[in-house]
């Protein structure tokens, strides 16, 4: 069989791969991040690593078993289409503790004011009065609402545990799982804004998640905040930013957006409305998931999920 990775390779990927070699030393493993050679290389192959595929290239992959994704999001895929082709496809939720961990780092930021203090410091400005605008919020003893409570969410709660927050995941199906910490599962999402002093959106997108947080969803978080980590576009971007410009929100912490640098070089503001004029938001450039263990952890999975193909391959 023939493993196409679509993309150049880090030097991390070195000893995994040279694994997957060693253990299957009659498949095929093709590394070809030439955009020219794409169509012609997916046409031979069985299974492709991949972040981005489109319909077309799907369509005339007429081997294809299998995509297997590096990472989480799925929302660069037609999904309708590999449905229909009956191709499986895999991904990696192993970056999950360090979202989670970066999340709760930025909601920490976000109440405890850590930017804006240490930005009017550097001025010589020590906001130590006990007026409202000094002081900083704690998250102790808050009601956590996380709005797509899966691998990520699950983190987040442990983490917060530890400071006694009270949990109400939102997801689609409320039926108990075993590994479920939350304090509250729930499927109406208003419920969840409305019991909530703080709320993380690790949503996923799709169709049925995109700019599900609309204005209507914002006029309801008074004087609350929100961390997100999922995807921008299930936040819509002018909502959200109204929201904290007229004091709706308390704040945000934002980690993912709606303009990215691509292959530009120059400076790239990550938003269509200036974010980064209010004082109450922290911004972080997607890098929740950028550091070397989290690399390693999703290099592994990804190899873990080729070596289970194969083996599902080869018990046909």
């Amino acid at each position: 069989m023939k493993i196409l990775f679509l993309s150049r390779l880090s030097e991390d990927w070195d000893a995994p791969l040279k694994s997957l070699r060693e253990e299957f030393p009659e498949e095929e493993f093709v590394i070809n991040d030439n955009p020219e050679e794409r169509i012609n290389e997916l046409q031979s192959s069985d299974a492709v690593i991949a972040g981005r595929l489109t319909s077309g290239e799907i369509e005339s992959a007429e081997k294809l078993k299998a995509i297997i994704v590096p990472f989480t999001g799925l929302n660069n895929f037609p999904l309708d289409v590999i449905s229909k082709k009956n191709i499986k496809l895999y991904n990696t939720h192993a970056n999950a503790p360090y979202v989670a961990e970066h999340a709760v780092a930025m909601a920490l930021a976000l109440l405890g004011k850590v930017v804006e203090f240490e930005n009017d410091l550097k001025k010589g400005i020590w906001n130590r009065t006990k007026e409202s605008d000094d002081m900083w919020n704690s998250i102790r003893n808050k009601n956590i609402g996380i709005l797509g409570y899966g691998h990520i969410g699950k983190f987040i709660t442990k983490y917060l545990k530890a400071f006694d927050c009270y949990i109400i995941g939102f997801r689609r199906n409320v039926n108990s799982e075993s590994d479920d910490i939350a304090d509250e599962i729930s499927n109406n999402l208003d419920e969840v804004i409305t019991k909530s002093d703080v709320l993380f959106n690790v949503l996923p997108l799709n169709p049925e998640t995109k700019h599900i947080i609309n204005t209507e969803k914002i006029s309801k978080m008074k004087g609350k905040y929100l961390i997100t980590v999922g995807r921008g576009e299930t936040i819509l971007e002018e909502a959200m930013y109204n929201g904290l410009k007229d004091g709706t929100l308390a704040g945000a912490a934002i980690d993912v957006w709606y303009k990215y640098p691509g292959k530009s070089e120059e400076p790239v503001m990550p938003a269509n409305f200036p974010f980064w004029e209010l004082p109450n938001v922290v911004m972080s450039p997607h890098k929740s998931a950028h550091t070397p263990r989290a690399v390693k952890a999703m290099i592994e999975d990804t190899c873990e999920n080729i070596r289970k193909f194969i083996i599902s391959q080869r018990q046909k």
